[in-house]
């Protein structure tokens, strides 16, 4: 009888890398007897917090963060999952096992890799029927982070209609080159203020009507984590152009400010932010929105 082994495997679904191994393992079960896959297709921003659930960081301290992780977890028959988890390791290291093991040999090129990375983030996108922004910054004109990290933004113009316009409109003509003018220690970084020159003391600034505020359309999206993107605003019915990105679950904030997107990537440049050295709640070095747009 042969031998029954369930292989699970995880990665970021945009990464090449991941495209990589999930095309390795699909080809394993179909041509390997007795193997079964679990595959978790993650946005980024899902897959560290993934690794920290399954305790994959604790059992695999060595394995990099950023990159796909193969494993076969204890078999249902050990109820007290005693044995842990067995590694197989990254991308490289998944291929070199179905060699050794399965005879089986990568057959996707670096090119078509790209190409699955891409239709993947595309049907999410699709899948979602939401909007999708970039924000990228730069402190002193340097990167925020060594990689460069884009902020990758999903907005739930379902639920937030004129918020989302408002956001989309102004990352296409408005906010490049304006500052991040507050950062909250342990809550939010700031930016937006088209009304004052990035200073942060406009009050109006959106482009949807022409009063330069628009109403609270909703409070149903909670600032139940880190990443959610709100609209700052002077109070009820205030909404403009100044936005912000929490650092950390703020749900006091729920009923007062409108919550209407979430960072999908790029949450290493957010926590960046927030580490700025600040006076007064302003970072001291500049640090401003250097490109940003809509992902069409």
């Amino acid at each position: 009888m042969a031998e029954s082994v369930v292989i699970e495997i995880a990665g970021v679904l945009s990464d090449p890398a991941f495209q990589r191994m999930r095309s390795m393992a699909l080809d394993l079960r179909e041509h390997a007897t007795g193997v079964s896959l679990l595959v978790r297709s993650l946005l980024q921003v899902e897959y560290e917090p993934y690794l920290y659930a399954q305790g994959l960081f604790q059992e695999f301290p060595k394995h990099p963060v950023s990159s796909p992780i193969a494993f076969v977890p204890p078999s249902p028959s050990d109820v007290s999952k005693s044995t842990g988890n067995t590694y197989i390791g990254d991308t490289e290291a998944f291929i070199e096992f179905c060699a050794m093991k399965y005879g089986l040999a990568d057959r996707i090129s670096d090119a078509e890799a790209v190409q699955l990375a891409d239709d993947a983030w595309r049907a999410y996108r699709d899948r979602s029927g939401h909007l999708f922004c970039y924000l990228k910054f730069a402190i002193d004109n340097h990167p925020v982070t060594p990689s460069d990290e884009t902020i990758v933004l999903e907005l739930y113009q379902d639920a937030c209609p004129k918020a989302c316009e408002n956001f989309t409109k102004l990352c296409a003509a408005g906010y490049a080159g304006l500052p991040v003018h507050r950062v909250v220690e342990g809550g939010w970084i700031q930016s937006g203020d088209v009304e004052r020159d990035g200073r942060g003391d406009g009050k109006g600034g959106c482009v949807v009507n022409g009063e330069g505020v628009f109403e609270d359309e909703t409070f149903c999206i909670s600032h139940d984590q880190a990443g959610i993107l709100s609209m700052a605003n002077d109070g009820p019915h205030t909404n403009g152009a100044q936005f912000f990105i929490t650092l950390a679950p703020l749900p006091w904030l729920d009923k007062n400010k409108v919550a209407f997107g979430r960072v999908v990537a790029g949450m290493k440049t957010v926590q960046a932010i927030g580490r700025l050295p600040t006076v007064n709640e302003r970072p001291i070095t500049p640090c401003v929105i250097a490109e940003c747009g809509e992902i069409v």
